[in-house]
């Protein structure tokens, strides 16, 4: 999932089709979050996965 919406907020970001109208401050906050929560899901899971490492 992490990957996902990291692909998600690049596709917003820079390969929206320009026939859709969408103001582009929106557009490009829209994206940029979806960038930030692509990358808090991947360091959460990896820092779960540490943690059950550590437990072993």
């Amino acid at each position: 999932m992490a990957g996902l919406f990291f692909v998600l907020g690049v596709y917003v970001l820079f390969l929206f089709p320009a026939g859709l109208h969408v103001p582009e401050n929106f557009r490009v906050m829209f994206g940029v979050v979806l960038l930030l929560y692509g990358f808090y899901r991947f360091i959460s899971l990896r820092i779960k996965q540490r943690q059950t490492d550590e437990e072993e």
